[in-house]
């Protein structure tokens, strides 16, 4: 968290290492400078820590958090429920979109993870 905070002047709201990548989690007001020009300061962070920078974006609705992760799809509905075992969200996108969130498992995985750690959101369905 440091090292974002060192080198963007961007303190993250969450962070944590994955297999090969740092992932942080990032008030939307401040996404642009973390990202830097041109992706510039994700890169010099990229270098310094030796490991892929993944960037996602926290915002205080759990669903424009899903909306802005699956960026690469579109989703019709992002429901979330409260459940006997916790919270639950249901991602609702036809098969296309489907197929795209689901193309990419660690980013899934990341994503799945991030929620709980800020959200309580314990599973995520896309159907």
């Amino acid at each position: 968290m440091n090292g974002l905070d060192k080198i963007a002047n961007v303190m993250p709201r969450d962070c944590f290492v994955g297999d090969n990548s740092v992932v942080f989690l990032v008030h939307e007001e401040h996404m642009k400078k973390a990202i830097g020009k041109n992706g510039a300061t994700i890169e010099k962070i990229s270098k310094t820590l030796n490991k892929r920078v993944e960037l996602f974006e926290y915002t205080k609705e759990p669903e424009k958090f899903f909306e802005k992760a699956f960026y690469r799809a579109k989703i019709e509905k992002v429901e979330i429920r409260e459940t006997k075992n916790g919270k639950i969200a249901l991602i609702s996108a036809d098969n296309t979109n489907k197929r795209i969130m689901l193309q990419n498992m660690g980013r899934l995985k990341k994503i799945k993870q991030l929620a709980k750690r800020n959200y309580e959101i314990g599973e995520v369905r896309i159907r």
